[in-house]
């Protein structure tokens, strides 16, 4: 999230009903999707998993962890919920370790800073309604004024260890446009470390026993911003994660001087321990232009910027958060890619240029807005989490959490859409006749 809407973030107030979250329609077939507001009460609502028995979990600022069901699948969450782990704060992190959940949460902003930034390891109880129980955490001391102490995070079973995961999290940078000069301290109790800021860190966790053990406390890259949005790609094991752009100039940081970022370090790379630098904050891809700023880092994956849509800015997607896999369940364009959360600027309707949800398609490399921005009553869609067949998208700001499924229609066939072109191209030399 970009820091000029960090004050946004953690003075949250839920604003009332505006509207719902619609797909783009000039960019894609909005008849192949279902949208349904799964859940509207929990203020807040951020991170979020799938638990064993198809139920989920959801992170939300106030109450914190809370399992909703949908027993009739109809999109739409059968109550309120159970609250499973009760912890206020900004969850921007909530992920599975085998049998173990690890919530990242970077507290409350009080008194002009961000107190209790904690990844929590949690142990579920015997039914999935059970509450939670902290089992071990890593707590993260940043200094006073630190701009970017957000809690990106993302486990993968450790390659030919079995029961251990790697948790990987964010060190973000403690200005808006400089390297770290100080310094961030790694405590809780199941491992200790004085860690660097523009980076990303992994540690090992054997959850094999009775209590988590930590070990390998490792810099896994360098030259980042301010990492939410992360994971490694299911089938390939590469690992991908979104960058924070520096702010522009003014008091909401318009026109930012480098594009937003998706990166990748590939799983050979992650296993064998490269430490990639990827340039924060002299080396990247200059915002609009495309073009190459500095030299000596790792190009980003995929540099995101504006769509053209007639107007001089374009349609703009800036303050990168979560990202998810597209679900393999998906119609065919939307089942190989990734899905991508905007903070935007925190407001909603034509105040909002910015807060879009994008896609990227890895077949063509192909970037769309699966939901446009300006959009009345959607603030700030930035918790984004697929399953096998669903991809739900988390409006912190509205308090909204959709489920996004593929609708029962229909893929088109290749001799029907070689018949309506057909019918297209008899029209058109008709009218032009």
């Amino acid at each position: 999230m970009r820091c000029k809407l960090c004050f946004l973030l953690f003075s949250l107030t839920v604003p009332g009903f505006g509207g719902y979250l619609q797909l783009n329609g000039t960019a894609l077939d909005t008849s192949r999707f279902n949208v349904t507001p799964f859940s509207v009460t929990l203020p807040g609502p951020l991170g979020m998993v799938q638990l064993s028995d198809g139920s989920f979990a959801v992170a939300a600022y106030y109450p914190g962890i809370v399992r909703l069901t949908d027993a009739d699948h109809n999109g739409v969450a059968d109550n309120i919920g159970t609250r499973l782990f009760a912890a206020p704060g900004a969850h921007t992190g909530l992920v599975q370790a085998g049998n173990y959940y690890i919530d990242g949460n970077f507290g409350d902003y009080q008194n002009g800073h961000f107190d209790g930034q904690v990844m929590t390891v949690l142990k579920p109880g015997a039914n999935p309604s059970d509450q939670w129980t902290p089992v071990g955490a890593l707590k993260l001391d940043f200094p006073a004024g630190w701009e970017h102490s957000q809690l990106g995070i993302a486990t993968r079973p450790t390659p030919g260890h079995a029961g251990s995961y790697d948790l990987v999290f964010n060190i973000g940078s403690e200005f808006d446009r400089q390297a770290s000069t100080d310094k961030v301290a790694l405590t809780g109790g199941l491992i200790s470390g004085t860690l660097d800021g523009d980076s990303l860190y992994a540690v090992t966790l054997d959850l094999s026993g009775q209590t988590p053990v930590a070990s390998d406390l490792r810099k896994v890259a360098s030259g980042i911003r301010n990492v939410i949005g992360m994971g490694f790609q299911p089938g390939t094991g590469d690992f991908y994660f979104g960058d924070n752009a520096i702010d522009g100039t003014g008091p909401l940081g318009d026109e930012p001087p480098q594009a937003e970022e998706i990166n990748r370090i590939t799983a050979a790379d992650f296993n064998s321990r490269v430490v990639p630098n990827f340039g924060y904050p002299d080396c990247y891809t200059q915002y609009r232009t495309g073009a190459a700023i500095g030299s000596g880092c790792v190009n980003p994956f995929f540099a995101i910027q504006p769509i053209a849509n007639g107007t001089p800015l374009g349609s703009e997607s800036e303050g990168i958060t979560q990202i998810a896999f597209a679900p393999s369940g998906f119609p065919s364009g939307f089942n190989n890619g990734i899905f991508i959360g905007f903070s935007g600027k925190g407001s909603t309707g034509a105040a909002d240029e910015e807060n879009a949800v994008g896609y990227y398609d890895f077949g063509t490399g192909n970037y769309l807005h699966f939901s446009e921005n300006s959009e009345d009553g959607v603030y700030q869609p930035i918790g984004i989490m697929a399953t096998a067949n669903a991809l739900f998208i988390a409006d912190y700001g509205a308090g909204i959490v959709y489920e996004v499924t593929a609708a029962a229609v229909p893929e088109p066939s290749s001799f029907g859409t070689a018949f309506f072109s057909l019918l297209a191209a008899l029209v058109i030399f008709r009218r032009r006749a």
